[in-house]
């Protein structure tokens, strides 16, 4: 039977014609819905991963048939198709029939087993049965009433106008609201500026709608033709006439306000004085504390840098056009991700609304319309016509008189540097590093992992964002690059113009605008040792560079040292700070911020790098760990109501066969000649370890068969990061050359917290005694089977937890680079005879608080 699946902005909607079309059909038919947003205050809207699982639910070769409203459901569900099997995308046809009428036609000739064609062809006739029988009611229609409401016009056209009352007109955020109100409904709506006799643009174009200049008294006629036109008119009238919600104050506010946002409550909600940031007295801002540590310098605005793209013509529009598609749903991954950590605090509620504001960019009708108009007719390759169609955008904002319309051209350029920065990246034009004047402080409405990952610590003293957080993948490039990082601050950091002298605590989440001379002399003093990162080795240190001291105990135990990275840059500072090692290479920095996988050669030359540096000091490389806080569209099947119990690490990997071993492939090959190992993460089962290292064979056996040299005695290890690994450590001690304890996963999964959630993520703490007990234990199922552990986590870089581990029995510890020093220095003053007294009372205490009671009262 042919499969049908709806796809709607509105969750209700869909419901009540799935619901209407089966009372109709009377006999079960395969239907899906995949309609609006998980989200209470925004629900509308549509899901591409969601519609890809609607329509993998109903799928079968007889056909599926698609139906959507308008807008962005529709290139939401072309973008879903593109991750069908090409087998699969055959046997799914697009209807273009409208929703309601077209829902119910195809559901009952589905339900009376035609075949797809017949489904198809009763859905897109389904409209005229209606015509007919409304007749000519449409004209009379469009006459009666016609000068008395201004409400209906010619051919059932309804039409409305209004005088717009806010004193900045329809700015950015108005138009959001008007765009996303307009999108609720299926009829085709528009609006034009009847003050200034524009002509009409589409109500759901958040670019039109601004360009139209709306200032306050002008006069605007708001149109619409469908089903539910009076309701959308209804609707949008008495937005407009609420003043879109906009209090006086927040209208003064944001008219007051300069710099490239909307600054409603930049001055006053900074503590510690008032005034513009720049007049030179001392204000304070507070965000997330992301990175520890302190420093001192100018603000340096951050502007990701986007290569030039060469104007050449495409050969294939098709796969230039599913390429951008892919890059806006990962650009829109990214903004929703930015939401979501804005959205722990109250304060940031402008904030959110301009990152909101970002989507309807992204699902423009205008700028898309445009960009498939220059990839299918002028045969433009995909980054050169989306960077087009901005420019065009940008050029019609600069040129609006209102100041405060021509700011939103900033908007549309940072959406569009988004887009055109994955683009470039699938095209193989890398943007150029990040080059600053001189040393001093990054401000940025938010840092992506690759952003994060270029940054040179002798140039970036510290970073404060708008956006992130403690757990964001920037904030952990920070920790391991050993920059002091306060995110979360909101909007009105962004206020901020260059060389502004800053100071920042990202121990504590402070930051200080312009403090005078006697008040930095004053921080410095409460803050000793500002940031001030040693200088990068050469990334052609010799391979044959002596391995640095070992680090002992006071009765001659040696701990090893070890350091995870995240890229090269990570891998410098370690070596430069003692490190005897990599204990974790995370690769997920690889696989963050494009469109498709990493290609084995990128692997390869990467991994190759970071080698070179280490010299002969070993490299524990971590097959990739994507989901949980680490979600990547192209590897994404569908929205997870519980993401870190859900589709991640290897249970991800072995589902994913080829990119599986493509990774594999490119450890193998840099493994020859150099002490490379394999690291598996996220293992709950014996099974699951049994079938990776399979594939590992697999591919060994592929490259033997190849002639590709490779180290055929690799060691292989795995992350205890789950109570059940924890619990089978000695099944999965015999599987495996050695453990590694990821205490970050393992403190949420023991205490049931997640640490990405503001409201519970103190508790997911890696000194409770009931994961410290869990480490205990992990330990002892090693050492009997022989093998060693090591601790990569958070609790490792802490120096308060290392006589704990040690005493516990860990063999090594891996931390970030700029702990490594700390450290060490913990590891010298004890003997393990004390760390074993002090980890058994530790595992005797009943909470973290206790056991940092308890060390501190050792040091007192």
């Amino acid at each position: 039977m042919v499969g049908i699946v709806l796809v709607s902005h509105s969750a209700k909607l869909a419901e009540g014609v799935q619901e209407l079309a089966l009372q109709m059909a009377q006999t079960p038919v395969p239907i899906a819905i995949a309609a609006g947003m998980d989200d209470r205050e925004n629900p509308f809207g549509v899901d591409v991963m969601q519609i890809y699982a609607a329509i993998e639910s109903v799928y079968t070769e007889a056909g599926v048939v698609v139906l959507m409203d308008l807008g962005s459901a529709i290139m939401g569900t072309e973008m879903a198709l593109e991750f069908l099997d090409e087998a699969q995308r055959q046997h799914v046809t697009l209807c273009e029939a409208p929703l309601v009428e077209g829902a119910i036609a195809a559901v009952v000739q589905a339900a009376a087993g035609a075949g797809v064609e017949q489904v198809l062809a009763e859905a897109r006739g389904a409209i005229a049965a209606k015509g007919e029988q409304i007749g000519g009611q449409e004209e009379k229609i469009g006459q009666e009433g016609q000068g008395e409401q201004g409400r209906q016009g010619e051919q059932g056209r309804r039409k409305v106008r209004v005088v717009v009352a806010n004193r900045l007109g329809i700015h950015a955020r108005p138009a959001a609201q008007f765009v996303r109100t307009a999108g609720r409904f299926e009829a085709e709506i528009t609006v034009r500026n009847v003050s200034w006799s524009s002509a009409a643009v589409s109500a759901k174009s958040i670019n039109q709608v601004v360009t139209l200049g709306v200032s306050q008294g002008h006069e605007i006629e708001i149109a619409a033709q469908g089903a539910d036109a009076e309701a959308a008119l209804a609707a949008l009238t008495d937005l407009v006439l609420s003043q879109f919600g906009e209090a006086e104050e927040e209208v003064s506010n944001r008219e007051q306000g300069t710099g490239v946002r909307e600054q409603e409550g930049a001055r006053s909600g900074l503590a510690g004085g008032q005034g513009d940031v720049s007049s030179g007295s001392t204000l304070q801002l507070a965000g997330v504390a992301a990175s520890p540590g302190f420093a001192v310098g100018p603000a340096i605005r951050y502007q990701p840098s986007i290569p030039d793209v060469t104007d050449q013509p495409s050969e294939d529009p098709q796969a230039e056009w599913r390429q951008f598609q892919g890059a806006v749903q990962v650009a829109r991954s990214q903004i929703q991700a930015i939401i979501q950590t804005l959205q722990t605090s109250s304060t940031n509620e402008g904030s959110i609304e301009i990152f909101q504001a970002h989507l309807l960019y992204l699902e423009d009708p205008a700028l898309l319309d445009q960009t498939h108009q220059q990839i299918f007719q002028q045969h433009r390759r995909a980054a050169i016509a989306w960077k087009r169609a901005i420019a065009d955008m940008v050029n019609a904002y600069q040129n609006l008189e209102a100041a405060y319309l021509q700011a939103r051209a900033v908007d549309v350029q940072d959406i569009g540097q988004r887009v055109l920065k994955l683009l470039c990246q699938k095209d193989g034009e890398q943007p150029t590093s990040f080059r600053s004047q001189g040393p001093g402080i990054l401000v940025a409405a938010d840092l992506t992992p690759s952003d994060a990952a270029q940054l040179q610590p002798d140039q970036v003293l510290g970073i404060c964002t708008a956006a992130g957080g403690a757990t964001a993948h920037s904030a952990l490039i920070a920790n391991m690059l050993g920059i002091p990082m306060v995110a979360a601050v909101g909007e009105k950091l962004l206020s901020l113009d260059s060389g502004v002298p800053l100071a920042l605590d990202g121990s504590t989440g402070q930051i200080w605008i312009n403090p005078n001379k006697t008040q930095q002399q004053a921080l410095i003093a409460q803050h000793p040792s500002p940031a001030s990162p040693p200088a990068l080795p050469a990334p052609s240190a010799s391979p044959a560079s002596p391995s640095p001291q070992k680090t002992l105990t006071q009765d001659g135990r040696h701990i090893p040292v070890m350091a995870n990275i995240m890229g090269l840059s990570s891998a410098q500072i370690a070596v430069t700070q003692g490190a005897v090692g990599v204990g974790l290479l995370r690769t997920e920095f690889l696989y963050l911020d494009r469109v498709t996988p990493p290609t084995e050669a990128e692997q390869v030359e990467t991994y190759q790098a970071i080698a070179q540096v280490l010299g002969i000091r070993p490299l524990t490389i971590r097959t990739v760990d994507i989901g949980g806080d680490k979600p990547i569209p192209y590897m994404t099947r569908g929205p997870e109501a519980n993401p870190f119990l859900g589709w991640r690490g290897i249970r991800q990997s072995l589902d994913c066969p080829e990119t599986f071993k493509t990774q594999l492939r490119a450890i193998l090959r840099v493994s020859q000649g150099r002490a490379v190992q394999v690291l598996f993460p996220m293992a709950a089962s014996v099974n699951e370890v049994r079938a990776a290292k399979a594939i590992l064979a697999e591919v060994q056996n592929e490259l033997r068969q190849a002639g590709t040299p490779f180290d055929p005695a690799m060691k292989v290890g795995l992350m205890i990061e789950v109570p059940a690994a924890v619990m089978m450590a000695d099944q999965l001690a015999a599987e495996v050359d050695f453990f590694s304890l990821g205490t970050n996963d393992l403190s949420q999964y023991v205490m049931a917290a997640d640490r990405g959630n503001s409201q519970v993520s103190a508790l997911a703490d890696a000194l409770e005694p009931a994961v410290l007990r869990m480490v205990g234990e992990t330990v002892k199922a090693a050492h009997s089977a022989g093998i060693k552990v090591s601790v990569c986590g958070q609790l490792a870089s802490d120096p308060m937890a290392t006589p704990i581990l040690l005493g516990l029995g860990v063999d090594e510890l891996s931390v970030n680079p700029p702990a490594i020093a700390q450290v060490k220095s913990a590891i010298s003053r004890c003997s393990l005879t004390e760390a074993e007294a002090i980890a058994h009372e530790s595992l005797q205490l009943d909470s973290a608080a206790a056991v940092r009671d308890y060390i501190n009262s050792l040091s007192s």
